[in-house]
């Protein structure tokens, strides 16, 4: 080392630090290391980031209640209520029988928990409120619970029996500090059913009311109060709660006056059972019940799954029930896990082996070791961020693999250079740095701002995606460290390790590529340089040509990209209120259908394609995997589902899209299904097209969306529309006649007796474990099961007389709206489409709509609003977040380019590089086969920042070049070029080779990621490739404008100037020195 002490302030100074104290650069790197690792170890694993979902939902149970009735008594007073309250965004909600629900949409970025507060305090506020047989509202910030994996109970037991393992299983399970929630599907709600007959009654002179009243006062647990005695207090307590059936049953209801006790099991019939809901669950073709094992984002999912199993295998169970593993999210991480993985060492070594090709080893070695060593480094900065290790993380590091090097590749060069130019030892890597350290400053920084907007984005897909920008910048701040503080100390020392058949490789490939570059790409860069308007206009044709192949929908524009499962679902709904029998048969038809599909596959390829089947009637449940997934449920008879669990994808030769296709066409027509839809694609499932219509005028309203509803049917390749406008199920409305008014009974006795017969009259309820088991009193389940009993319901009169229900009410038969859907205090009706992507496009179709069905309909309906809804507002507001995002990142670029360059004109010519990139991803989408997704876009934002670095050593050559005495403008064109040749092309190829494996990826825990790489790599090569050509011409072309408004360009139109000089260069030629 040089005893020469280097002086210089500021970063330099420190650069001049690290040079002349190597253990300190070395205590930097090893901290980098070991705290990165460290970091590593300990961070939480998870397949999809765990995301604010930002809504708060209110849920407000009312039993027996009619969607009208929910509307007018729940949902429009809590509206008024809520409405105002500062952070609330949007109100949502939803009129049901027996519940309303709302949803409310919070603002960005506000502290949701104080938001629910004041929702809180708003609705208890409200006077008289909720209705007397409404619960109170449960208001809760909506959380993202992922689901880590699925325990099945299975046996050929009793309901009970069943039941009770299940419910074992979740009170040890959640006792496990691990296990955050657990949801239990396929099992009925524990009621105990107090039925008494019409002619019972009427025997005992008993009404409905009467028995529930000597049950209430019957089954009581009462504290009496103490007594306060010299030996010390004594409580007082009446226990006689009744709390099983038979318990039920011993309870007295009448005594008489010779002492006979009428007891309620004289009089009824006691079923401690099961709601009178009918559901079938099954796995396998076995009833069954599902535990879906869930954990907050503070879980580890690997922990999670290790802890469940081993209580699993260790837990005593029932003989006849078993416990097996289903959707299994670990398995996927794992799989992902090693993918990724293994595409980022091939990577790493396709960049290694570029590196080592093209550079002294040496320099490979270190510029090489700097992506470990930034890697880590940004473990420790981002780990200590909360970012967790997922499949999002993972792909932000394959990202960044090749242009992590970059910013080292040129220091090392740089370094070597001064080496050649005479400097030894420190002073010789301190002025490699010195050189270019505010250019590769500037291109590392612009990377990042073109990162940066993607930490601000709003909506569920952008927070899935944020791990990347904050991966990615952490990544790129300690290469900048790597390379200003560490690198140059390895490097310092003149001596080359490239020795023998290296070294000779590496000067072929050098030679190579000088030939290269004074060869065809000399010639190739003077002519577009002579014919500067013509290499203008095709570079801008290029980018035209691009734009219009999506315009034409040749490249396809898609929000998500359509990524194969492992899993294929059915879900049907027959009209509402279809009887459970019609839905039991159905769904066997499905299951036909699957099982006749199975069979032709294994009788062609010899494959068993299927793992597991599930089928559910009675409910249908929302349980998606994907990135953004949230879960639901819905309980009606006319409702059933089938889940198809496949094979491995290795282990079989069809794709989960043709066998969930062959089952479809098995299947054929369901006779009178409303719909029937399958799935085979992982991710957020939402209807693909929706609008949402509001008017004054209800009628007017239902109008406007069926006509919507029938011309989107007339649009190609979509189908499932949905008006919003089902029939609902029939309804009997009762009203009293003149003699059941004149009688004296009153409308609320009229309800009542009718409520208390057929929903019943909750009399108790009590605590069994975590569950809360009602007790009603009502009809037998055959009475109420039966219209033609209708007519034998007798209403009692004030005078305790019973008359038929004929004579006191009339009935008119009607329907009931399935829901009632309102926005912001407004009722609303919401028509939706799926689209098949295979013939269109959620967007075509989108434009189609917006373009010609709704001015039409806005003419024919005066008042109409409409808004999108459902996936289409979420993607519009999703692309128009992005969208400033990429215009804020655009600006950031052009400030700290014009910065660099003291310049206001060249930085607006680097940004030409970013349309380019933008084509290039056009162009390599369509060449890939890929749709241009909202992934894809992110990838183009991420590309602006990565793209103009080339452009940025260009310019930056050229004004250098420029600079020496006797230099023209085509000159300094054609050198820079030429010198910044291999810079450039050695740094984009490293980007493209980092990113090749991930592209080439054919397995389908890859495809959510791959429209990202494209993005990236395919336009970063094709914008590098263009700009070398594209900008020298548009350099010329800015000279050319400059010359002709200066005085010189005047007095060589006068004749006074424009001869070549004496080497013969002119405006349109080079000198013969262009190249040295």
């Amino acid at each position: 080392m040089s005893d020469e002490r280097i002086e210089a302030g500021g970063v330099m100074g420190l650069v001049a630090r690290f040079l002349e104290n190597p253990v300190m650069t070395n205590l930097l790197m090893v901290f980098f290391i070991v705290g990165g690792l460290m970091t590593a170890i300990t961070m939480r694993s998870e397949v999809f980031p765990t995301v604010d979902v930002g809504t708060i939902s209110v849920s407000v149970q009312y039993p027996g209640a009619t969607p009208l009735e929910v509307e007018d008594s729940i949902t429009r007073r809590i509206e008024e209520a809520v409405l105002g309250v500062n952070g609330v965004e949007r109100v949502r909600s939803y009129a049901y029988e027996n519940r309303g629900a709302l949803t409310l949409e919070l603002e960005d970025f506000v502290d949701a928990y104080r938001v629910k507060d004041e929702v809180e305090a708003a609705i208890d506020s409200l006077v008289d409120f909720p209705p007397g047989n409404a619960e109170k509202p449960i208001v809760t910030v909506t959380q993202s619970l992922s689901n880590v994996l699925t325990l099945v109970l299975v046996g050929q037991v009793g309901e009970g029996e069943m039941r009770e393992t299940a419910e074992l299983l979740e009170r040890d399970l959640l006792a496990l500090d691990a296990v955050s929630a657990i949801t239990i599907r396929g099992a009925r709600a524990k009621e105990i059913s107090i039925e008494l007959s019409e002619d019972t009654l009427r025997k005992y002179d008993l009404t409905f009311k009467q028995v529930a009243d000597a049950i209430r006062n019957s089954s009581i647990e009462l504290s009496g109060g103490a007594i306060k005695s010299g030996d010390g207090e004594i409580l007082l307590r009446t226990d006689a709660k009744a709390r099983v059936g038979d318990e039920f049953e011993r309870i007295m209801i009448r005594s008489t006056s010779t002492g006979d006790i009428v007891r309620l099991s004289d009089v009824a019939t006691v079923t401690d059972g099961f709601a009178d809901e009918p559901l079938i669950n099954e796995y396998n073709g076995s009833p069954a019940i599902f535990l879906d094992i869930l954990r907050n984002e503070s879980a580890d999912i690997l922990d999670v799954k290790r802890k469940v199993v081993d209580y699993v295998n260790t837990v005593p169970l029932q003989e006849g029930i078993a416990v097996l593993v289903f959707r299994d999210q670990t398995e996927i991480l794992a799989d992902r896990i090693s993918l990724l993985t293994s595409n980022a060492l091939l990577g790493f070594a396709l960049v290694f082996l570029l590196l080592v090709a093209t550079l002294d080893f040496k320099l490979a070695f270190w510029v090489a070791m700097g992506i470990p060593i930034s890697f880590l480094g940004g473990f420790l900065i981002f780990g200590s961020m909360g970012i967790t290790l997922n499949m999002v993380t993972l792909f932000a590091l394959i990202v960044v693999i090749g242009i992590v090097v970059d910013d080292a590749i040129v220091v090392g060069e740089n370094i070597y250079a001064e080496q050649q130019h005479g400097f030894h030892e420190s002073r010789a890597a301190f002025e490699g740095v010195k050189n270019i350290y505010a250019p590769v400053l500037v291109g590392v920084l612009t990377t990042m701002a073109a990162f940066a907007p993607l930490l601000f984005q709003t909506g569920t897909f952008a927070k899935i995606t944020r791990p990347i920008p904050v991966a990615v910048i952490a990544i790129l701040a300690v290469s900048l460290i790597e390379a200003f503080f560490i690198l140059p100390m390895h490097l310092r020392h003149e001596n080359r390790w490239s020795k023998g058949l290296l070294r000779t490789i590496q000067q072929k490939v050098a030679r190579g590529l000088d030939a290269f570059a004074i060869g065809p790409l000399q010639r190739m860069i003077v002519r577009t340089s002579r014919y500067r308007y013509a290499t203008v206009a095709a570079t801008v044709g290029l980018v035209m040509i691009s734009f219009s192949l999506v315009g034409v929908g040749i490249v396809r524009v898609v929000f998500f990209p359509n990524i194969e499962g492992t899993e294929i679902s059915a879900k049907l709904a027959l009209p509402n209120g279809a009887p459970f029998e019609a839905t039991v048969e159905a769904m066997d038809q499905l299951q036909t259908a699957l099982d006749k599909v199975a069979a032709e596959i294994k009788a062609e390829s010899g494959e068993t394609v299927i793992n597991a089947t599930s089928v559910t009637i009675g409910a249908r449940y929302n349980q998606v995997t994907g990135p953004g997934a949230v879960s639901s449920a819905l309980t009606a008879s006319h409702l059933g589902q089938m889940s198809v669990e496949l094979v491995p994808t290795d282990d079989r030769s069809y794709s989960a899209r043709d066998i969930g296709r062959r089952w479809e066409q098995a299947v054929g027509q369901i006779p009178g299904a409303e719909t029937l839809t399958f799935a085979s694609t992982i991710g957020p499932q939402s209807v693909d097209v929706g609008y949402e219509l509001a008017h004054d005028d209800q009628h007017e309203l239902e109008a406007a969306a069926a006509d919507l509803a029938d011309q989107i049917a007339l649009i190609g390749g979509v189908g499932q529309i949905d008006a919003g406008l089902d029939l609902g199920k029939r309804q009997f409305e009762f009203t009293l006649t003149d003699l059941g008014l004149a009688s004296g009974i009153k409308p609320t006795d009229l309800a009542r007796q009718l409520r208390q017969a057929y929903f019943g009259e909750e009399v108790q309820r009590i605590q069994r474990g975590r569950e809360e088991v009602k007790v009603y009193v009502r009809y037998p389940a055959e009475m109420r099961h039966s219209l033609e009993r209708l007519e034998d319901v007798r209403i009692r009169l004030p005078d305790g007389s019973g008359v038929p229900l004929a004579l006191v009410a009339d009935l008119k038969e009607g329907r009931s709206p399935t829901s009632i859907e309102r926005v912001n205090g407004r009722r609303v009706l919401t028509v939706t489409a799926d689209v098949d992507e295979a013939i269109t496009t959620p967007n075509v179709v989108n434009e189609l709509i917006q373009g010609e069905i709704l001015p039409g309909l806005m003419e024919k309906h005066l008042g109409l609003r409409w808004q999108l809804e459902g996936a289409s507002r979420e993607q519009s507001e999703d692309f128009q977040s992005l969208f400033r995002g990429f215009i804020l990142a655009v600006i950031v670029i052009y400030a700290l380019v014009a910065t660099q360059l003291k310049s206001y004109l060249q930085p607006a010519i680097i940004l030409v590089s970013i349309p380019l990139g933008i084509a290039g991803a056009i162009y390599g989408h369509m060449t890939l086969g890929h749709d241009l997704s909202f992934v894809s876009l992110f990838g183009v934002v991420a590309l602006a920042g990565v793209v103009v670095n080339a452009s940025v050593v260009l310019i930056d050559r050229y004004n250098t070049e420029l600079r020496e005495p006797g230099a023209t403008a085509i000159d300094a064109a054609v050198r820079a070029t030429l010198r910044r040749f291999r810079p450039i092309a050695l740094t984009t190829i490293t980007t493209a080779l980092g990113l090749l494996p991930i592209i080439s990826e054919t397995s389908p825990q890859a495809q959510f990621l791959i429209p990202m790489a494209v993005s990236l790599a395919t336009g970063l090569v094709f914008s590098s490739f263009v700009m070398l050509f594209a900008l020298p011409a548009l350099i010329l072309v800015i000279e050319d404008i400059r010359g002709f408004f200066s005085h010189e360009h005047r007095m060589a139109a006068l004749g006074h100037d424009g001869v070549p000089d004496q080497n013969g260069a002119g405006p349109d030629k080079p000198s013969p020195d262009a190249v040295e």
